[in-house]
C-alpha cells in the first residue's frame, strides 16, 4: 500500500475542522492511539491500539524530509492487541512509545488527522492514500488539501512523532 503524506505543527484544529468541513469532509470521530514501536532491521514496526479495544500492525518505510513524501506500508488488523503484542515481544526488543488523540476527517482519498501527541503538541497529518489514481493525481490531490486546510504555511515536520520525542530534528 501508499500514499502521499506530510505532517505540520499546527495548533489551530478548530479552523482546520471547519475548514474541511466546508470543504466536503467527512468527520469520523476521536480516536485514542498508543502505538509501540519495535526494533526491526528495515523501516519500521509499531503496534498501534486504538481506544483500547482493537489494533493494528504496521511495517513501513518513507523518507525523513518536510516536503510531501511517499510512504509504502503493510498493515494488519486484529481485535486481540494482547496476544498479537505478546507475540512481537517474544521475538522482537520494544523501543518508543508514542502516545496522541486524534480527530479523523476524510476528503475524497485523504485521511486528515488532527493530531495531539503526548508531550509535543499539535499537529495536523495528511496522508493521501494512493488507490487507483496516478501518483501524480494523488500528489495534486494532496497540495489541495494542504491549501484546504490552511496548513501550507505551517512548520513542516520531516520526521515521525517517535522522533521528535527523542528529541530528532522537525
Amino acid at each position: 500500500m501508499r500514499n502521499v503524506e506530510s505532517k505540520f505543527r499546527y495548533a489551530n484544529h478548530e479552523a482546520v475542522l471547519a475548514r474541511v468541513l466546508d470543504a466536503g469532509a467527512t468527520d469520523e470521530g476521536l480516536l485514542h492511539q498508543r502505538d509501540q514501536f519495535y526494533a526491526v532491521p528495515k523501516g519500521r514496526l509499531k503496534l498501534r491500539t486504538i481506544n483500547g479495544t482493537t489494533c493494528e500492525l504496521m511495517a513501513y518505510e518513507r523518507a525523513d524530509t518536510p516536503q510531501a513524501r511517499p510512504s509504502e506500508y503493510g498493515r494488519y488488523a486484529t481485535s486481540d492487541p494482547e496476544s498479537l503484542a505478546d507475540v512481537l515481544e517474544r521475538a522482537l526488543q520494544r523501543t518508543d512509545v508514542v502516545e496522541k488523540t486524534r480527530h479523523l476527517l476524510l476528503l475524497r482519498n485523504t485521511r486528515i488527522h488532527l493530531d495531539e501527541v503526548a508531550g509535543l503538541g499539535r499537529f495536523v497529518e495528511l496522508e493521501t492514500v494512493i488507490t487507483t489514481q496516478s501518483d501524480d493525481e494523488a500528489a495534486r490531490e494532496h497540495d489541495e488539501v494542504i491549501t484546504v486546510t490552511g496548513v501550507g504555511g505551517a512548520e513542516r515536520i520531516a520526521v515521525g512523532y517517535v522522533d521528535l520525542s527523542k528529541g530528532n530534528g522537525a
